[in-house]
């Protein structure tokens, strides 16, 4: 008997209307779940350099391992495919992604879901236990998915059935297009849903999963409930207060991992901007919030405003403004509802906004380049009719639908030089110039724009008590330093400004990730005891009680480092792929902007980062990896010794890989 897993692969053939099952085997189950059986299904069902827009194409949907076993925080989603932002390779999809939908499919008996094909007219995939139907969705195409949401309701009869579907920005194959889900969407992947015509995906389930020891599963979660109760008494971090974290984190604490590209990070301190902030909170709007699947912590917060609804407004809705100099939110709340009605990415369409408003500001563009919008500074319509535009691809916004790359490309040489982008999707906000380790990261990931692939989460920033903010307690951070030098042999590992130590950090963090994505984790519930926004968290860094957790549901006995050795076989297979694709040493790298320009003004002025020290990094980080220093290409020895001599094969069919003997 399989523990853990529900055991079956449901495939979708969109063209014929046919629909199979076959049983995941223990091959799969080497990469664990969600991210990396997706990872293996795409490995197996894709063609090298596949267009997002072939019929044949996959995309696949899956649930963590232990979504659905009973266990506090699993309960998260992943959707695969080729990357819509004309990078032709692999991309994938989790953060934001918890909800209900994943247990439901473990429910229904399903594990993965692998589509392929194109239908000829619009359809919803209905999931019920063993009734699986492709049903037509022509009434429904069109419509935002707040309303496709319930339009699938009625149709089944079912208010407990979990939809997860693409708006009008997906059926008009916009790049900025996601998957959305009770108010939760990921990377933005839905051009390739409205591609294949399919609408939504909609799952129910009545069956059980089997879990190996359910006594022990009910002590973890007891367990886990007191250890969050206990870092909440510390109270040493930005509380979560009714989505406000991310405001008193920017403002109280400024850390540079808020800052955006286009803008200086000194103008955050204009006291119009601040009081604008501290007086338009929506508080007052704040309903309840929402947690995903079993959760008793929910950390979603629901707001309901009037003339406009509701929706969940926290985190990148309150950072962005920042980058458009708006110092109305319930402007910023209206955008976000709008946005994920239409199934868009807020984080994308507001960085193009935010570089708009840049070069408007700059006199690079005029209103006549954009259908006789002015984009000034902190301007709500240009930010509005940037999103509907991109959404219907209408004047404008139908370039930019197809990605801002190619927009500024029609604009101009000198347009084009001044977008910061990664693989064809605009930056984070994160300061890469001050954060060496995140900037590794990204430049290394097999998907642009990836907080997955970074040291976000295990570095800490020794930020002075303001206002609002206790800072660290000395003894706190004197042992999460000296896990770093345990770990890592250096206390520089953790510190965000620091190069030293930082690919060792880097590799464990990505590992993790890839563990925690696969299991399908909440990134707050894989490490109980670390609390707070990230940058400000500390205590127990280790993944031992996730391995507690895999072992009390599987039956399977592991430990960290056990737990890791999935982890490090799925980042080398995402590394295959995309290596398969043309990655390699040379196109691992992040934009010359922050090589060149330091950073202007606030308490890292003149920080830049160091080209030299950049590519000692990328040196050490391939030889930590296995993989040839010289061209980044993984070694056939080190996918052997993670039991991967299938991929080796196939990689050392097309010579992408890397030699065995390296230089110094």
């Amino acid at each position: 008997m399989i523990y853990g897993w529900a055991g079956k692969i449901l495939n979708v053939d969109l063209s014929k209307g046919k629909v199979s099952t076959e049983t995941l085997s223990d091959e799969a189950r080497r990469y664990l779940g969600g991210r990396g059986i997706n990872a293996w299904l795409f490995w197996n069902h894709s063609k090298p350099n596949q267009s997002p827009y072939d019929e044949e194409t996959p995309l696949i949907f899956g649930a963590g391992a232990l979504a659905g076993t009973g266990l506090i925080g699993a309960s998260r989603m992943e959707v695969t495919t080729v990357s819509p932002s004309k990078t032709e390779s692999y991309s994938y999809g989790n953060v934001g992604m918890g909800g209900l939908w994943a247990p439901e499919l473990k429910f229904a008996g399903y594990d993965h879901i692998v589509v392929k094909g194109r239908a000829g007219k619009p359809v919803y995939l209905y999931v019920y236990n063993d009734d699986v139907e492709i049903r037509d969705a022509r009434d429904i195409w069109g419509r935002g998915t707040f309303e496709t949401e319930s339009m699938i309701k009625e149709d089944v009869g079912d208010e407990d059935i979990q939809v997860a579907s693409i708006g009008p920005a997906g059926e008009n194959l916009a790049v900025q297009a996601t998957v959305e889900h009770g108010y939760r969407s990921g990377t933005p992947l839905g051009a390739v849903m409205g591609y294949k015509k399919l609408k939504s995906v909609a799952v129910r389930g009545t069956k059980s999963v089997n879990v190996y020891d359910p006594e022990k599963v009910l002590e973890l979660n007891r367990i886990l409930v007191e250890k969050v109760r206990e870092a909440k008494k510390l109270n040493v971090s930005i509380p979560r207060n009714k989505g406000m974290d991310a405001y008193l984190q920017g403002f109280l604490v400024g850390d540079a991992g808020v800052v955006g590209d286009y803008e200086g990070h000194a103008w955050r301190e204009r006291p119009d901007i601040k009081k604008a902030y501290e007086e338009n909170a929506l508080g007052e709007y704040f309903e309840k919030d929402i947690g995903c699947f079993g959760c008793p912590f929910p950390c979603q917060p629901l707001f309901n405003v009037p003339e406009i609804g509701a929706c969940i407004w926290r985190c990148y809705p309150t950072y962005w403004p920042w980058k458009l100099w708006m110092t109305d939110l319930k402007a910023s709340f209206k955008a976000t509802r709008m946005m994920t009605d239409l199934g868009m990415d807020n984080k994308e369409v507001a960085t193009i906004v935010s570089w708009l408003m840049h070069l408007y500001n700059e006199r690079k563009i005029s209103s006549a380049d954009l259908d006789g919008i002015p984009f000034k500074r902190g301007s709500t319509q240009a930010l509005f009719e940037t999103i509907r535009k991109i959404a219907y691809r209408e004047g404008f916004g139908d370039k930019l639908a197809d990605g801002p790359l190619l927009f500024a490309r029609n604009l101009g040489s000198d347009i084009a030089d001044t977008l910061i982008h990664n693989q064809g999707l605009t930056m984070r906000t994160f300061e890469f110039r001050a954060e060496p380790g995140t900037a590794l990261g990204e430049a290394i990931s097999e998907r642009g724009n990836s907080l997955r692939a970074t040291t976000y989460h295990v570095v800490i920033w020794d930020k002075p008590a303001r206002e609002g903010y206790k800072g660290l307690p000395p003894e706190e951070k004197a042992a999460a330093l000296a896990w770093s030098k345990k770990m890592f042999g250096t206390e520089k590992a953790i510190i965000a400004t620091e190069y030293e130590g930082k690919p060792a950090a880097l590799i464990y963090e990505m590992n993790g990730a890839a563990v925690t994505d696969s299991l399908g984790y909440c990134t707050t519930m894989i490490r109980p005891s670390r609390v707070g926004a990230p940058g400000s968290q500390i205590g127990d860094m280790s993944y031992n009680f996730a391995a507690e957790r895999f072992t009390a549901a599987t039956g399977i006995e592991i430990d960290e480092a056990g737990l890791f050795k999935y982890g490090e076989r799925i980042c080398n297979l995402e590394r295959a792929i995309v290596v398969r694709d043309g990655k390699c040493r040379e196109k691992d790298t992040i934009p010359e902007f922050f090589f060149k320009v330091p950073i202007p003004d606030g308490p890292l002025a003149g920080r830049k980062l160091d080209k030299e020290r950049f590519e000692r990094m990328k040196d050490e980080y391939y030889l930590l990896r296995g993989w040839a220093v010289s061209s980044g290409l993984p070694k056939g020895s080190t996918l052997e010794k993670l039991d991967m001599r299938d991929v080796a094969e196939q990689l050392g069919k097309m010579g992408k890989l890397g030699g065995e003997i390296e230089e110094e």
